[in-house]
């Protein structure tokens, strides 16, 4: 369940930036390219390669023999055989990569992309006074607020079982889409009127203070003479010298700018190539002297970051001091040890479930101090303290993986 959420939302960020590489070939006609041609396949890549995945062939000609059937449905929403082709192609090669390859693009490169891409779109469509400006800010928005909901429903699920927990997550995501619906509410009728108000009194007292400040400096400026003074009448013989001054001064300055030549342009070539030849070998001695120490591994947290995260770095943590934590600290550190840690894009759950006998009483008592913030009773820490013993002794009897 929790990877089928994982993928379909990021298989829907990806869909948004290719509505927006299709909407650059309608921005001439001032038409919306149709949504349904794009939401259609999505939905239909997801039942196939979501719950059909075990009938289709694991290699990549199942990704051929389902793009026709999903540039059918763009075709029907009136997308020409072209571009419905690519669109079928496209989709299909990406939920290929998501349902059975589980190679996906971070959600951090996601949102990089969107930043650059969507907001290039609306400017490109502002110059062409595209008529269908607001559409586009609500896709740009709604690519945020997808993001939310991937890092909410991913909590969700690995919460499962705390029902507590999950209603809190819940209740947080719904307030924020509250707060930002009534801030876009405010701005769109009252605040936008409150802000050009402001605007305006900010620059009616910027004004006035300049104002103030530049009378004494024009009065100043006032009081001297700036009619120019003659210096009398000069001899034929000084001008007729000035004038032979004049001329060879303009035959010793060069016609041509330094810029012109050749050999100039030459070293300044020869000159940028060496700089940037020595600061990409001083770069590449510094990644491999990263790369020749050794990685340390270390424990992450229950909830999963898709893509490994907004930075896939690796540090070394500190034992925390609740004493149910660190009894999965502990475990985590002695799985390291033998060479059988979490994976990077793996739970604790799914850790254990792989590793060890699963015992959901103990992920549940876990969850409430990791997620909850509550005090377990002494029984109910005996009772973690048994069970992860006995989690310990498994892990004891496993040979050191090569």
């Amino acid at each position: 369940m929790g990877n089928l959420w994982r993928n379909s939302i990021h298989l829907l960020l990806e869909l948004n930036i290719l509505y927006f590489f299709i909407l650059l070939m309608y921005l001439d006609s001032g038409n919306l390219p149709p949504f349904l041609g794009v939401l259609l396949p999505y939905g239909f890549a997801i039942a196939i390669f979501g719950f059909l995945n075990n009938k289709l062939p694991s290699s990549y000609g199942s990704i051929m023999l389902v793009a026709p059937v999903l540039a059918l449905f763009a075709y029907l929403s009136s997308y020409s055989i072209g571009l419905s082709l690519i669109i079928g192609f496209i989709i299909s090669f990406r939920a290929f990569m998501y349902f059975v390859e589980e190679r996906f693009i971070s959600t951090f490169a996601l949102l990089i992309m969107s930043f650059i891409w969507m907001p290039f779109v609306y400017g490109a469509g502002t110059l062409v006074e595209f008529p269908h400006g607001l559409t586009l800010m609500i896709l740009f928005g709604a690519q945020l607020a997808i993001v939310i909901l991937l890092y909410s429903g991913n909590a969700v699920i690995q919460l499962k079982g705390n029902r507590y927990m999950q209603k809190r997550v819940v209740s947080a995501t719904a307030a924020v889409f509250i707060g930002i619906i009534a801030v876009s509410a405010v701005f769109a009728t009252i605040g936008k009127y409150l802000v050009t108000a402001g605007l305006s009194v900010f620059g009616l007292g910027v004004s006035f203070v300049f104002d103030i400040l530049a009378r004494p400096v024009f009065a100043l400026f006032g009081m001297l003479d700036w009619t120019p003074k003659s210096s009398g009448p000069q001899e034929e013989g000084n001008i007729e010298m000035g004038e032979e001054e004049e001329s060879e001064t303009a035959e010793l300055i060069p016609s041509e700018s330094l810029f012109d030549n050749p050999v100039v342009v030459a070293v300044g070539v020869i000159v940028f190539l060496t700089i940037l030849y020595f600061l990409l070998n001083r770069k590449k001695v510094n990644n491999q002297k990263r790369e020749s120490q050794p990685e340390q591994q270390f424990t992450s947290t229950m909830t999963k970051k898709s893509g490994g995260g907004f930075f896939a770095g690796r540090r070394k943590q500190k034992p925390p001091e609740n004493e149910v934590r660190k009894l999965m600290f502990d475990l985590e550190q002695l799985a390291l040890k033998k060479n059988r840690g979490r994976l990077p894009n793996e739970t604790l759950e799914e850790w254990l479930k792989r590793e060890t006998s699963f015992n959901e009483s103990f992920m549940k008592l876990y969850a409430k101090v990791r997620y909850g913030e509550m005090k377990l009773s002494p029984s109910e820490v005996e009772t973690c303290r048994t069970m992860a013993e006995e989690i310990r002794k498994v892990m004891k009897q496993w040979k050191k993986a090569s």
